[in-house]
């Protein structure tokens, strides 16, 4: 459990007001599908969205971030090293400490991995 308590995680989340292709989706009864009442309006446009990223631990939850653009190795990389020092320096000054990561395709991207080498003295990275 002590281990655990040494360890961070990120993550990133899109949240859309509508879904890309416009179309408003409907859960209807079987019986209720060819209803009149039960159909709704086209949106003209795709709507609008906010992805953001954020560090969690045992100790807090960190600063929430919104990500501009997508989520690209770039643009993941510019966010750790802006957000992931200050993080793990506050809540675990003096311990042994981790930054455990999911698959996803730009968190294995060749500059991020190579970033977290460069700085192996101050976190260990889990995949």
């Amino acid at each position: 459990m002590d281990e655990w308590k040494r360890v961070a995680w990120s993550d990133e989340s899109r949240f859309r007001i509508h879904h890309v292709d416009g179309r408003v989706r409907v859960r209807r009864l079987p019986c209720e599908q060819l209803l009149s009442s039960c159909t709704t309006g086209h949106t003209q446009a795709g709507g609008g969205g906010i992805m953001l990223w954020g560090t969690f631990s045992w100790a807090a939850l960190g600063l929430v971030v919104v990500v501009e653009q997508t989520m690209k190795a770039a643009n993941y990389l510019n966010i750790i090293a802006d957000q992931l020092h200050l993080y793990m320096e506050f809540f675990f000054p003096t311990e042994n400490r981790s930054f455990q990561q999911d698959n996803a395709p730009c968190l294995k991207a060749r500059i991020v991995l190579e970033w977290f080498e460069e700085h192996t003295d101050e976190f260990h990275l889990t995949l």
